[in-house]
C-alpha cells in the first residue's frame, strides 16, 4: 500500500494535509471536551492549556476549525512533502513518508487517547488535579519516549523503512517536547496550586 503513495506523491501530500488538519480538529475536540466536562477536574498552570505550541493556544481556546495560521502552513508543508517525494532518492521515499506521517499519527492518536480519557472522566472521577505545565510536558515526553522505544523495536524486527521513519518521528517528537519544556518556567520550590 505504501508503494502506492510513493508513486502518487500529490496524494501523499493530500493525506499529509488531512493528518495535519486531523491533529487540529482533534485538539479542538479535546479542548471542547475539557471545557464541557473535564475542566472541573483538571487545570494546568501557569498557563491553562492543552495546546503545546504557544502560536496556537489562543485559536484552540477559541475552537476555530479553520485557522489561517494553521491551514496555510499545513497546505505549504503538504505540498513540500509531495514535492520532496519526487526528488529524494528512491531508497529513502518510504522512510520519508513514515517519518512525516509518523509525526502526525503519534500526535493524532495521543489526542484520541486524551479525548477517550476525558469522556471516561464524566463519571467516576472526583476532585481536581492541578498540573504544572512542566510536569505535563514531562509526562507527554515520557509517553512519546515509550512509544519510540516500542516502534524502534518494531523497526529493527521488521526492517520496514516505513516503520523506521515512524521510529525517527517518535524520536523527533520526544525531542520537540523536551525543547518546548525548556520554555516553561521552572516549578517553584514552594510550589502551590493556583487559586481558583
Amino acid at each position: 500500500m505504501i508503494d502506492w503513495f510513493v508513486i502518487h506523491p500529490w496524494l501523499t501530500g493530500v493525506a499529509t494535509f488531512f493528518l495535519m488538519w486531523g491533529d487540529w480538529l482533534l485538539t479542538i475536540l479535546q479542548e471542547r471536551e475539557r471545557i464541557l466536562h473535564y475542566a472541573e477536574h483538571y487545570q494546568s498552570y501557569p498557563i491553562n492549556t492543552i495546546e503545546g505550541s504557544p502560536l496556537y493556544q489562543s485559536p484552540i481556546k477559541a475552537r476555530r476549525i479553520a485557522e489561517p495560521r494553521h491551514l496555510i502552513p499545513a497546505l505549504i508543508l503538504s505540498a513540500l512533502v509531495a514535492y520532496a517525494l519526487v526528488w529524494i532518492p528512491e531508497i529513502f521515499q518510504v522512510a520519508f513518508i513514515g517519518y512525516v506521517w509518523g509525526l502526525f499519527l503519534i500526535v493524532d492518536t495521543t489526542h484520541l487517547g486524551n479525548i477517550i480519557g476525558y469522556r471516561a472522566g464524566r463519571r467516576g472521577l472526583h476532585g481536581k488535579q492541578f498540573l504544572h505545565l512542566r510536569t505535563d510536558y514531562l509526562i507527554q515526553m515520557g509517553r512519546y519516549l515509550a512509544l519510540t522505544v516500542f516502534i524502534s523495536v518494531l523497526a529493527v524486527c521488521s526492517a520496514s523503512p516505513f516503520i523506521v521513519g515512524v521510529a525517527i518521528a517518535g524520536m523527533t517528537s520526544t525531542i520537540r517536547q523536551f525543547l518546548w519544556l525548556r520554555r516553561i518556567p521552572a516549578i517553584d520550590s514552594a510550589d502551590e496550586p493556583p487559586v481558583t
